[in-house]
């Protein structure tokens, strides 16, 4: 793949960063700016003619520093003279401009020192440097931070966190193929090192923990993710200990701004944008730029925009679409409530009975529908799943109509019981909202490699025997996400997600070798002795007693519905609230009697939500 090809396959610059503008705009000069080792590295460099001596915004990049000459970022474009700031764009050592400088172990955050250091000694600045950039882009401005230039003095990393570890690239012990292949695509040629480090050992330690440097941050900081992003579990993590364990003058100082993005780069979504995979977020829409531009304004033009009163937390929660804001140095909830997997495919706040079972064959492997993913011929960020319930390799297991809104913070776990007729196998686990038009809206994702249940070392690998039951968890990523009331909560459970994950062949044998396939009958118990479930972190009263009373008949005729609604129930209710498909409420009121008067509504889709003091249930209707 050429590299025109590369740059066309990330998207990142192109479209999901910079604004389409017509025409190219000129540097104001393209230099070579000299490394330590006596090397240099290409840079373009723009400066506003108003600019005698003022602050610098550094991008670092590998897609080619020339795919800013169709615009800079924070709305700038191509309209250079309204910028505050003078624009150093710099490509990576050994990539595009800067290729000659290729050394085969490049210190990057060496690489961005020095560049700084060459910056802040130019006549046009004033010694004051920020940095901005998404993905790659983001990670060197850690790298950069960690070097402690003074010149350095504020970062807005995007949908990036410094460390390289196992689970980012074998998730749950599974390797997510398709990012590699696309990392690999782009000139990174990661595949030969991950793949001779399958299990966690020595190296992958190591790495993680010169790639984990909190206590290194001494600048402030803007974050920013997407909770469509594969990198926000990390990201979650690494904010907490920016706030707890950077340098005592810098912790007050760190911000996170967490979207309903995906991390961009292959597709028409990206950060910053309102429409993301199947959905829409309008009043998403450029909230990374805003907020990064008045971040700027404080730290490097003395603005007095009250940014020091910002909170130090926004996020945007997901399922009621709404912006949150909190000062903690995180937002997960450490209280967790439990839905028991249950016979009929039912998620029930008691154990159920029995067990499910399914097929699952690497030749014919489920697919990858949307997601956290990264991969030129993936979607990306939230799709309907409902499409895979037509595949005799997927169950699904889903509650009953939510009487009220269900909110989580924090990470979803499936605690399953596995039986399986073959030595090794995938459980992968979707988290799904299915909304009251039928749609099943994908939340996240996450999957576990049954040889790697106990851990990840080579010691901790076990295989299964038949007629054999055996734990596993599998975690989902970080998220905070609400069911709104008529809404259904559900997982998908299947052997693989292809293309996204490397598919199991299943035989016990050598991972990511040639091989024979097996064919697995895998089953999935759930009953008192195994007692399959999904651990939600959240605080909701109603969650585990979402099926109570489900044996009291409660019904609605005639439906579709004219004028009225016949209400049969052996429940006394005394009130009702009726909300329309998009959960809008737009009628409600006392009981009195059994009948309910529906004429003034428009024809469409409905639910009731019917309420006494004890209960509450929630039932859809049409209206014609």
């Amino acid at each position: 793949m050429n590299n025109i090809t590369k740059l066309k396959a990330l998207g990142l610059i192109l479209i999901g960063f910079v604004s389409t503008a017509f025409g190219q705009m000129t540097p104001t000069a393209t230099v070579n700016i000299p490394m330590r080792d006596g090397k240099s590295l290409a840079a373009d460099i723009y400066i506003p003619t108003t600019c005698s001596s003022c602050p610098t915004i550094l991008i670092q990049t590998p897609y080619n520093k020339n795919a800013f000459r169709n615009g800079l970022p924070l709305g700038v474009l191509q309209n250079l003279q309204s910028s505050p700031y003078a624009w150093a764009v710099v490509d990576w050592r050994g990539f595009w401009g800067s290729s000659a400088a290729a050394v085969s172990q490049p210190n990057r955050g060496q690489d961005g020192y020095d560049v700084i250091d060459w910056v802040v000694s130019q006549t046009w600045s004033d010694g004051q440097v920020g940095t901005w950039g998404p993905s790659a882009l983001g990670v060197i401005q850690y790298q950069t931070a960690k070097e402690k230039h003074a010149g350095h003095i504020c970062a807005v990393p995007i949908v990036a966190h410094p460390q390289s570890h196992y689970e980012g690239y074998f998730y749950g012990g599974v390797l997510e193929k398709s990012r590699l292949q696309q990392l690999d695509a782009l000139g990174y040629g990661l595949s030969p090192t991950i793949l001779a480090n399958t299990y966690y050992n020595t190296i992958w330690q190591f790495s993680e923990n010169i790639t984990w440097y909190p206590q290194d941050i001494t600048i402030p900081t803007l974050q920013i993710g997407g909770w469509y992003d594969h990198n926000i579990d990390k990201m979650m993590d690494w904010y907490t200990a920016t706030r707890t364990s950077a340098d005592i003058n810098a912790r007050d100082e760190q911000w996170l701004l967490i979207g309903p993005w995906v991390h961009g780069g292959t597709g028409a979504a990206y950060v910053g944008s309102a429409a993301q995979g199947e959905l829409s977020y309008p009043d998403a829409a450029f909230k990374s730029d805003s907020m990064a531009v008045d971040f700027f304004a404080y730290h490097l033009l003395n603005t007095s925009n009250n940014w020091q009163n910002t909170s130090k937390i926004t996020y945007y929660e997901l399922g009621h679409n709404r912006w949150n804001t909190s000062n903690a140095t995180g937002i997960e909830n450490v209280n967790t409530e439990d839905l028991f997997l249950k016979e009929a495919g039912q998620l029930s706040g008691q154990t159920g009975a029995g067990s499910t079972s399914f097929v699952s064959d690497p030749r014919n492997p489920s697919p990858t529908l949307g997601g956290h993913t990264l991969s030129a011929g993936l979607d990306q960020g939230p799709y309907n799943q409902v499409t895979l319930e037509s595949r005799s390799d997927v169950i699904t297991f889903t509650s009953d109509l939510l009487a009220d809104d269900i909110s989580i913070s924090g990470r979803v776990r499936a605690n399953l019981f596995i039986e399986a007729n073959q030595p090794d196998a995938d459980i992968v686990v979707r988290l799904v909202d299915v909304y009251p038009d039928g749609r099943n809206m994908l939340i996240n994702d996450g999957t576990r490699r049954m040889r790697f249940r106990n851990g990840y070392t080579q010691a901790d690998e076990s295989f299964m025997s038949p007629g054999n039951v055996y734990p596993v968890e599998v975690k989902l990523p970080f998220v905070n996400y609400t069911w709104k009331t008529g809404h259904r909560i559900k997982v998908y459970i299947s052997g693989n997600n292809a293309t996204r994950w490397d598919v199991n062949l299943q035989n016990g044998g050598t991972m990511y070798a040639s091989g024979d396939t097996n064919v697995a009958n895998l089953t999935v118990h759930h009953n008192t002795t195994y007692p399959s479930k999904i651990i939600f972190p959240g605080n909701n009263p109603t969650l585990s007693s979402t099926d109570n009373h489900l044996n009291k008949r409660v019904s609605l005729y005639p439906n579709p519905a004219g004028e009225l609604i016949q209400l049969d129930s052996e429940i006394q209710f005394i009130f009702f609230e009726i909300y329309d498909a998009n959960g809008r409420l737009v009628s409600k009121n006392s009981l009195s009697g059994n009948k309910i008067d529906v004429a003034s509504l428009k024809g469409g889709f409905y639910f009731i939500r019917l309420l006494n003091d004890a209960e509450v249930r929630v039932m859809p209707f049409i209206k014609e």
